[in-house]
């Protein structure tokens, strides 16, 4: 696993520390087996970096993600709703489909478009998931893509 891998693992795992969780809550990688654990709760954004490029969150661009069975995924991206097909195999490797995912076409404020984008752009490069607690981080193959959620609710 590359270094930057390990210290996202890490990071996630002292998010959760703070709280005085136990060892339900070490980090683990989502797979086929366990995608269950995400469904129900709805997963806001916290930090997003794609391509290897810190993006600055604003306070009025609230992100989510939630994950339902039969492969259903769907959110809000600071101004637009989403929704599109995502899968988890045995060695929890994630897909996102092909096309796309699929949005609402409301405008917005430029500077609220331009996170959402970010946003919607990074997401789909995501390949693995893990989960520790209440948080829940989305990787790239390469490290270079990561997107850090908070559960807000089940």
């Amino acid at each position: 696993m590359k270094k930057w891998n390990w210290i996202a693992i890490l990071a996630l795992g002292m998010l959760t520390a703070c709280s005085g969780m136990g060892s339900r809550n070490d980090p683990v990688l989502v797979d086929s087996r366990s995608v269950d654990r995400l469904y129900g709760v709805t997963w806001e954004l916290k930090t997003l970096t794609v391509d290897g490029s810190r993006v600055i969150m604003h306070p009025d661009g609230t992100m989510t993600l939630l994950f339902a069975p039969q492969g259903q995924a769907s959110g809000y991206a600071a101004v637009n709703n989403f929704s599109g097909h995502y899968s988890f195999d045995q060695n929890g490797r994630l897909s996102w489909p092909p096309a796309g995912l699929i949005t609402t076409r409301k405008a917005g404020p430029p500077e609220l478009m331009e996170k959402e984008r970010a946003f919607l752009a990074g997401l789909p490069k995501t390949t693995r998931a893990i989960l520790a607690g209440n948080a829940l981080q989305l990787q790239s193959e390469d490290g270079n893509t990561v997107l850090t959620f908070i559960k807000t609710g089940t």
